[in-house]
């Protein structure tokens, strides 16, 4: 036993070997954490936020923008396609802005803020971008193209299966 303590007593004052200085370039991958956010996930605040956009139509009824969202995966999932309508958030100085996946929607900026009891967002105006024919078709208020989602991604116009 007094064996075993000696040598115990006698590692703890062995050097520890020191490790060489990691310079920028030297610096493990764990360091940025940036790259393992799922930018597509909806922001956890922007989930329950109320769009504030006047109604079109008054049957259309207020919605959140993670209803929004969930609307444009599914009128997208029944044209069948591949991927999901957000392809990344980007907090703003106001609000965020959302890059899609849609080749006839430019970014969606949503300017929010937030009120005793939740948070309210506003989306503006959408580019669909220079393919629109006219200058008039290609912007459309923020307010109609909810009523679009609305009404596309509750009741989705396909009935037989996708083509494989």
């Amino acid at each position: 036993m007094l064996l075993l303590l000696l040598v115990v007593a006698g590692c703890s004052r062995m050097p520890v070997p020191r490790l060489p200085h990691l310079g920028a370039d030297d610096a493990p991958a764990a360091a940025t954490p940036a790259t393992t956010v799922d930018q597509t996930a909806t922001p956890r605040d922007m989930l329950t936020a109320h769009l504030v956009n006047p109604r079109v139509d008054p049957a259309t009824p207020n919605m959140t923008v993670g209803k929004l969202i969930e609307y444009a995966d599914r009128y997208l999932a029944c044209d069948c396609a591949s991927t999901r309508f957000v392809r990344r958030w980007e907090r703003t100085a106001h609000g965020y802005r959302l890059e899609t996946n849609s080749g006839v929607v430019a970014p969606l900026e949503f300017v929010c803020r937030d009120t005793a009891d939740d948070r309210e967002c506003f989306l503006t105006e959408i580019d669909r971008g220079p393919q629109a024919a006219t200058l008039e078709e290609r912007f459309v208020p923020g307010s109609e193209f909810i009523r679009f989602l609305y009404d596309n991604g509750v009741r989705c116009p396909r009935e037989e299966p996708c083509p494989e």
